[in-house]
């Protein structure tokens, strides 16, 4: 039986090795340099996030998904500095300055839709509907192309038509029915949904990317 002591030494050198393996093994992290310009958009939800980067001169270059975050990569101009935003639940958690090389994009690049989508290379499912004499209808819908103001169309395919929106500027644009002619509304985004009025009726989608995600995954007809 170990006496008091060499007990207490053994339990010391047990520990202390464990404390130095965990060390060795433990992944490196590079400190990262918060955005000095960005850090008020720290809360934001994406889409209002999205649309305050881009106002402040940021163009998206792509994103990825890692578990339950999103990361999305955007560059000052054309060739200013890289950054990088975390999203989790919705909302910016940190916006970083990242090495160039992150805001460089393969061709074989496999990134997820994100915000700042472009108007040819974004589609994710959502939740789209319309309210019709004081009543609400919802249902699955895919969404493509630019994001709420952005430069381009969206393209939303409910289950019985598509509808394309042209962006003038996040409040302003056009929509068309299919089969129809375009007919100037006014859009109104806010808490990661857009929404305008046509014909008396009231139609929406989930905007938001990461709320749309959501949406989906509760959805109930």
């Amino acid at each position: 039986m170990l006496s008091p002591s060499l007990n207490r030494l053994t339990h010391s050198h047990v520990w202390g090795g464990i404390a130095v393996a965990f060390l060795l093994s433990a992944p490196t992290v590079q400190a990262q340099d918060p955005a000095p310009d960005l850090q008020d958009l720290v809360g934001a939800r994406g889409s209002s996030g999205e649309e305050m980067l881009k106002q402040r001169g940021y163009i998206y270059v792509k994103g990825e998904k890692s578990g339950s975050d999103s990361y999305t990569y955007w560059r000052k101009g054309h060739k200013g500095q890289c950054i990088t935003v975390r999203t989790a639940e919705g909302r910016y958690q940190s916006l970083v300055n990242a090495p160039d090389v992150d805001c460089q994009v393969s061709s074989a690049s496999d990134g997820v839709p994100a915000p700042g989508f472009s108007e040819h290379g974004s589609r994710f499912a959502t939740v789209c509907g319309a309210t019709v004499e004081g009543k609400l209808y919802r249902y699955k819908c895919t969404v493509e192309g630019a994001a709420p103001g952005g430069s381009g169309k969206t393209v939303i395919h409910y289950p019985d038509q598509n509808i394309t929106l042209q962006w003038q500027d996040a409040r302003r644009g056009k929509v068309i029915f299919e089969g129809m002619k375009p007919q100037s509304v006014r859009f109104n985004t806010a808490e990661g949904s857009t929404q305008f009025v046509y014909e008396g009726k009231t139609y929406f989608y989930i905007s938001d990317p990461h709320a749309a995600e959501l949406e989906v995954k509760h959805f109930q007809n």
